[in-house]
């Protein structure tokens, strides 16, 4: 009977797949082979901890409880013994004699008289964690071949093993290439690798683009001055001659007002100088510099004219004017030849990319692209590369970037002048492994210069 009860519960340790399952039928179902009134199971784990993994009547065990803790420590200061026990009488009887003062002086607050430690080892004999069973009644000091004790050894070693393969063992490379060889789909992907790396597909960056005009014109400052207002609003259309923004006029249109006085003063001069002309004949010399100061007047009234029509910025041709907030531009002093805005031709567009250094791949002219607008994420912009910047330049981002510039194939509806979002952009075709490994084998050989 004893015997069916050695084979019932060695099934059950085989049947353990995980470790918690293995520690409670340790500590549980051992009590078949020889009777006690606690058992508890303490693992090593290596270089991490001692700690307690299992215990008769508890499903699940607190490792940081005081008891817990004192059975690792105690566990600890054992493990020497256990792995100098010999192989053929793997017990220790334990006593508080045996331990010293910090341990001992807990004993009875925690286990009875009489306790028995088996070694649970693996294939190296080492301990890989330790039984402690414990009773009232002595264990007994001598037992045959027949005695429940005997099979309690017997069983410490099954425990052992089946402890090992679940918690400490190790596999061999060639024991995992074996498995993994074993498995017939990682087979059929390691034959078809190779030909899946030699597969021909097209180099690619993705870069950061926007849609601008193909015919556009930088709106200046025809002379200094300060912007009064702009008279549009911004990414407005406007027809050719149309004021756009203007520029202030109390200073200028003071000065035009005082010329022109200045004027009507000379003119009335001329005109009192030729009524003394007809009566006197050496008043005609007045007559000729009274002609020659009207003359400097009109040409300073003609000159304040100019620049007071230069006052409004007006569109050269028909567009869209675009530029910032209005707000932003009301006050602001400018000088001739500064930026105001852009007129762009909305019928002409295309694209404007920034291809970062470490992104750029060998891009010609006519390279298909695809921008794909962040408005409008699926709906994909077809386009054609018109020419590549060889000098790289600082990129909206700020990162180092070389200038791309395309042509939209076909007016898309979603395409507005300025949208923003991601391009694609086509290079040289080549194979899938190259451009799987370009960026790591490139940044091996900046990492090593080899």
């Amino acid at each position: 009977m004893t015997d069916l009860v050695f084979h019932a519960l060695a099934a059950k340790v085989h049947a353990a797949g995980r470790a918690a399952d293995l520690a409670f039928v340790i500590c549980n179902e051992t009590h078949a082979l020889a009777g006690y009134r606690q058992a508890a199971l303490v693992g090593y784990f290596g270089a991490r901890r001692t700690r307690l993994v299992g215990h008769s009547g508890l499903a699940d065990v607190e490792a940081d409880s005081p008891y817990a803790l004192w059975l690792a420590e105690l566990a600890n200061h054992l493990r020497p013994q256990l792995d100098a026990l010999p192989a053929a009488a793997r017990v220790l009887a334990l006593s508080p004699a045996m331990l010293p003062t910090a341990l001992a002086s807990s004993w009875a607050d925690w286990l009875p008289d009489h306790v028995w430690v088996l070694p649970l080892a693996g294939p190296d004999g080492r301990a890989r964690a330790a039984l402690f069973l414990a009773r009232e009644n002595p264990w007994p000091t001598e037992f045959d071949s027949g005695a429940p004790e005997y099979l309690l050894l017997q069983a410490a070693a099954t425990y052992g093993h089946a402890w090992w393969a679940l918690t400490g063992r190790r596999r061999s490379i060639g024991t995992l290439w074996q498995g993994l060889w074993a498995r017939k789909a990682l087979r059929w992907s390691l034959i078809l690798l190779p030909l899946a790396l030699l597969v021909p597909v097209r180099e690619y960056a993705l870069v950061q683009a926007e849609v601008v005009s193909l015919r556009s014109q930088v709106i200046s400052s025809p002379r200094d001055g300060v912007i009064k207002r702009m008279t549009v609003p911004p990414n407005t259309p406007v027809e050719a001659g149309q004021t756009i923004a203007e520029l202030d006029d109390t200073t200028l249109f003071n000065r035009l007002a005082v010329v022109q006085a200045a004027q009507s003063s000379a003119r009335l001069e001329l005109h009192q100088a030729s009524q003394r002309a007809i009566e006197s004949q050496s008043a005609k010399a007045e007559l000729n510099l009274a002609e020659g100061k009207l003359r400097e007047r009109e040409v300073d009234v003609e000159a304040l004219q100019r620049e007071v029509a230069q006052l409004s910025i007006k569109a050269p041709a028909r567009g869209v004017f675009v530029y910032s907030d209005p707000d932003d531009w009301a006050g602001r002093p400018v000088q001739t030849g500064e930026r105001v805005g852009l007129l762009a031709d909305p019928s002409s567009l295309g694209v404007q990319a920034w291809a970062p250094i470490s992104e750029a791949v060998n891009l010609a002219s006519g390279a298909p692209m695809t921008l794909f607008l962040r408005v409008a994420p699926l709906d994909p912009v077809s386009a054609r590369l018109d020419y590549a910047g060889y000098q790289a330049v600082e990129a909206p981002n700020g990162v180092a970037s070389y200038p791309l510039r395309g042509h939209i194939e076909e007016l898309a509806p979603v395409a507005r002048i300025g949208l923003r979002g991601t391009a694609r952009v086509s290079g040289d075709w080549t194979v899938l492994g190259y451009l799987m490994f370009r960026r790591p084998f490139a940044a091996v050989r900046e990492w090593c210069g080899c």
